[in-house]
């Protein structure tokens, strides 16, 4: 079964509506479809690996305009629809405490999102619940979600075949070590400078 859908991906990657589709899941992911495009931009960059950044590029420009759309989401539909969740849970209170964290760590939590396996759909969405500033929002978003991108074509481009079973089974694990790595380097500059 997996084998058949395995070989299917990569025979719709070399059609010419590929990118179309990477495009559109990179789109929808970022606030409401649960699989992230990862593994079809993988696939497509081992298809076409002389397009590899190009196709890291408008991965990263969808994924980010999907993320715009979460976060006006959060923005327009929370007082109609979300409070009333929070009130029939009675998480009112936590969500006001988790909200002045947010504001606070916002850019980091959203670098989080973007960058790691953590639901970025839920970071888009929340952005705008807890009114992060847009303008952050924006370019955090660019920043992780492109170096997420970006590391996946250059691992590809460089090191080919080689790299795609590792890329799938391990980049989640991968991504939280390297973001776990850049969050104490910023202590360590914070604390030390």
């Amino acid at each position: 079964m997996i084998q058949k859908t395995y070989d299917k991906i990569i025979e719709l990657s070399k059609k010419k509506h590929a990118l179309s589709f990477l495009l559109f899941i990179a789109f929808i992911e970022s606030f409401i479809f649960p699989i992230p495009p990862d593994f079809f931009l993988i696939l497509l960059i081992l298809a076409q690996k002389n397009r590899a950044f190009y196709l890291a590029f408008y991965c990263t420009l969808f994924s980010v305009i999907g993320g715009i759309l979460g976060f006006f989401i959060g923005v327009f539909f929370f007082d109609s629809l979300g409070i009333h969740i929070l009130n029939y849970y009675g998480l009112e209170d936590k969500f006001l405490i988790f909200k002045n964290y947010y504001n606070e760590f916002g850019v980091w939590i959203v670098a989080a999102g973007g960058f790691t396996p953590i639901p970025y759909k839920v970071i888009t969405i929340f952005s705008g619940v807890a009114n992060m500033n847009f303008i952050e929002f924006v370019i955090t978003s660019f920043i992780s979600r492109g170096a997420r991108f970006f590391l996946i074509a250059a691992l590809l481009f460089y090191y080919g075949k080689k790299m795609e079973q590792l890329l799938i089974k391990k980049f989640g694990a991968i991504s939280f070590s390297i973001f776990g790595i850049l969050i104490l380097m910023y202590i360590f500059y914070k604390n030390f400078n």
